[in-house]
Order: structure tokens, then C-alpha cells, then sequence
């Protein structure tokens, strides 16, 4: 993994030397009305399934028409990207694209319609997309369960009263698990690994208040498999997903210091619910670097919930305890907690068939704290700050996921941000 954050932190590094605004580098001249950009983005990732994901992303806005009353940015306009990217684990390409219309002055801001032949990770609950700057929060390098999906959809954006964004989709996809109980599958690479498709229909809407809040609901209006069309081709499954999320960074007067507080709470609205849009509450534990908003001593695909909130608040000190060209320390202090239960038989324990094979999953139902204390800005080098963490879990003894070898729940990893001035 350490050679994996290595080479992203070095794409960074040749980015930020390229002069480039935000993820985004621009190939056409600045003055230029048609804006034709490299999505920096698609350049690298990384994941336990595909390992180093290599690939390449562009983005066309061309006015429709120019006005002349309104700056390039608030032009009608026709957009495009497409992108392709290859993972060296799995040895497949993905790849896709969207085309739209954007009206920036009205309330109705976009709409467009895409295709993906990619990789859909499973029980993701996360709103913010991978940013390749921002590494110290792409904990899903530590994802190893995913669906290859092939899908089509459509999305309009919509500016609401007060400072709202809502988003409206529709997908049809084609999905398959790329796991089972006994690890990774690879159809790409063994002909025996290529499983049946299950078919979604669904319509998703996402609601962004301001900068801080957030709500998601995906309802799936017609489901079915490639075993059971055969028998019942109208058979059908419903369910309702919510998400809502608040996360937030209060700076104190006086260099007094900053308080993040970030949490999220989920509910399926249903007993019945495909594997891969249920809550994965893995974090990544057994690593050696510390990452935002996830638990750092619960390993990667320990926990699944139907019903879940969680919660992380971080205070880090505004004055360092000293201050020179190589190290500006900032002590920090941090508490994550979680709870969850699945629907079925037991509300803590469910087992669940994927790809024919039988597996077995817990939900935090007794709860989960972890405490974390770290040093942050320890060690300036180059365009990053590092620093250092320690974290340790705490469970009641009588979970089934309890666990007794201390090294097991203690955590001790490396603080690295990438700093782009």
C-alpha cells in the first residue's frame, strides 16, 4: 500500500506543477469559449480489487449559443467527457461517458445522459467522490468487494429555493458480483468466474443543503435476475434506501483551534435487499496510514447493517507546539462511534448467499467506540505534512465481535495530507 500512496502523492506533485485548477487541467487557451479539460481524477486510483487503476478523463463545455451580457461560465452549453481506465489486479477496462445540456442561469441547471462500464462498490455509503489530491480521505483504497456493472442512465440537476442542489437519476444497470465467500472473482481472467447478471431499474434522489448537509434516497422500482426470469419474468422487488449525512469544520477565535464533527445515519427500508445496496461498515484497519471519516481499527469488510448511524468528531489544536521550517506539530484528539443491525432472523448475525456460496455477516447492533490521539504537521517534506496516530477499539465483551488479543483492536499509523498552497 505504501508504494501505492507514493505514486499518487508523485501524480499530485506533476499536476500542481502543470498549473492545474482543482482536478482539472485545461487544454484549450484560458480565453478561449470552448473549454476541453484533462479530469486529473482518472489519471490513478487504487483499490484491493483492481490494485493500480491507470487511465484517462476529458471534458468538453462548448456554448450554444454565446451571450455577451454573461461571462464564459454562465453560458447555455453543451457538455461532454468520456473517460477509460485499466486495473493491473483484475486485468479489465472500464470505461464511459456522458453527454448533456447545461442552462447555469436557471433553475433547471442540467440534465445529460450517461453510460458506464465500470465497477459499482458494495454497500458504499459515501456522497464524496475519489479525488486524487485530497489522499488523506480516499479510505476506499481499502475496497475489495464490487458488482462490474453495465449502465445507462439519465440526471437533471435542479437549483432549489435557499442553497439546495437537487439531483434526480434514473439508471438501468446490469450488475454482477465480483466476490464470493472464498475472496475475489476475476472474469476477465477465468472464464469459470463469469456469473449471472441481476437487472436494476432505479430512480435516486440527492439533495445537498448548503454546504453541510446532505440526503440521499434510492428506491428501486423493478428488480429481477437472470435465474428467476425464466420462471416469473414480472417478478419484483421494491425497496427504499436513505441516507443523510452533516459534516462540518468550525474554526475557533483567537488560533484556538478546529472541531470536525461528521455523521451519517442509513435506513433500508426493506428485509429483502440486494447485498450490494446494503451498508458496508468495514474501515480500514490493518493499515498504516490514517485516513478522515472511517473507523481505523475495524478491518476492511466486518460489518453490514440494514439500519446504521455513525458518528466522528476531531479537535485539533490551532497553535503548534513549535514552529520552524521542518515541523509545526498539532496535537489532535478524535472519537468515532458506530451502531448497526440487520433485518432477519437474528438482528446482529445474517448469512447471505453471493455467487452460490455462503457468507456470514455481523452488524455492530452493541455498538463500537474508538478513541484516537495523533500528532498532525509533525514532519514537513515536500508538498506534504506528516504526522503520526494511535487508535484503539472498544467493545462489549459479550459481541460476537468483541475482540481479546489487543494488538488486534490498537492501531497505529502514519498522518500524511498532501499540501497544495
Amino acid at each position: 500500500m505504501s508504494k501505492k500512496l507514493i505514486i499518487c502523492v508523485l501524480i499530485c506533485f506533476v499536476a500542481y506543477g502543470m498549473r492545474c485548477n482543482a482536478q482539472y487541467l485545461r487544454l484549450t487557451h484560458l480565453h478561449s469559449r470552448t473549454d476541453v479539460s484533462i479530469d486529473l481524477n482518472r489519471v490513478y486510483n487504487y483499490n484491493n480489487y483492481e490494485r493500480n487503476r491507470w487511465g484517462a478523463g476529458v471534458d468538453l463545455r462548448q456554448p450554444l449559443k454565446y451571450d455577451d451580457r454573461y461571462g464564459v461560465l454562465f453560458q447555455n452549453s453543451l457538455i461532454a467527457s468520456a473517460y477509460a481506465g485499466y486495473g493491473t489486479g483484475d486485468h479489465a477496462w472500464k470505461y464511459g461517458g456522458a453527454v448533456g445540456l447545461g442552462f447555469p442561469r436557471s433553475v433547471f441547471r442540467q440534465i445529460s445522459v450517461c453510460y458506464q462500464h465500470d465497477l459499482l462498490r458494495v454497500g458504499s455509503h459515501s456522497f464524496e467522490e475519489y479525488n486524487i489530491f485530497n489522499t488523506i480521505a480516499n479510505s476506499s483504497y481499502f475496497s475489495s468487494r464490487f458488482c462490474g456493472v453495465d449502465r445507462i442512465g439519465v440526471i437533471a440537476q435542479i437549483d432549489i429555493p435557499g442553497p439546495g442542489l437537487l439531483f434526480i437519476d434514473y439508471n438501468h444497470s446490469r450488475e454482477r458480483y465480483l466476490f464470493n465467500a472464498k475472496g475475489p472473482l476475476y472474469p476477465a481472467l477465468y472464464e469459470e468466474d463469469r456469473m449471472p447478471y441481476d437487472i436494476f431499474n432505479e430512480v435516486g434522489i440527492d439533495l445537498y443543503w448548503g454546504e453541510h448537509w446532505k440526503l440521499g434516497v434510492l428506491a428501486d422500482i423493478w428488480h429481477y435476475d437472470d435465474s428467476a426470469i425464466e420462471h416469473d419474468p414480472l417478478l419484483q422487488l421494491h425497496y427504499l434506501r436513505f441516507l443523510a449525512q452533516y459534516s462540518n469544520k468550525i474554526d475557533f477565535k483567537d488560533n484556538h483551534g478546529q472541531l470536525a464533527v461528521f455523521a451519517q445515519s442509513g435506513w433500508m427500508v426493506h428485509d429483502n435487499v440486494p447485498l450490494s445496496r446494503r451498508f458496508d461498515l468495514g474501515g480500514t484497519g490493518g493499515g498504516k496510514y490514517y485516513f478522515y471519516n472511517t473507523f481505523l481499527t475495524v478491518r476492511p469488510n466486518t460489518f453490514l447493517a440494514d439500519i446504521f448511524t455513525l458518528a466522528s468528531i476531531r479537535y485539533t489544536t490551532g497553535k503548534g507546539l513549535w514552529k520552524n521550517s521542518l515541523s509545526e506539530p498539532h496535537p489532535f484528539v478524535q472519537l468515532n462511534a458506530m451502531w448497526g443491525m440487520q433485518y432477519g432472523k437474528s438482528w446482529s448475525i445474517n448469512t447471505y448467499y453471493v455467487n452460490n456460496t455462503e457468507m456470514v455477516f455481523n452488524a455492530p447492533f452493541d455498538g463500537l467506540l474508538e478513541p484516537c490521539v495523533g500528532i498532525d504537521k509533525l514532519l514537513h517534506w515536500g508538498m506534504l505534512d506528516l504526522g503520526v496516530a494511535a487508535a484503539y477499539q472498544l467493545t462489549p465483551k459479550k459481541s460476537p465481535y468483541h475482540l481479546d488479543n489487543f494488538l488486534d483492536k490498537f492501531a497505529v499509523m502514519l498522518v500524511a495530507k498532501l499540501i497544495i498552497d
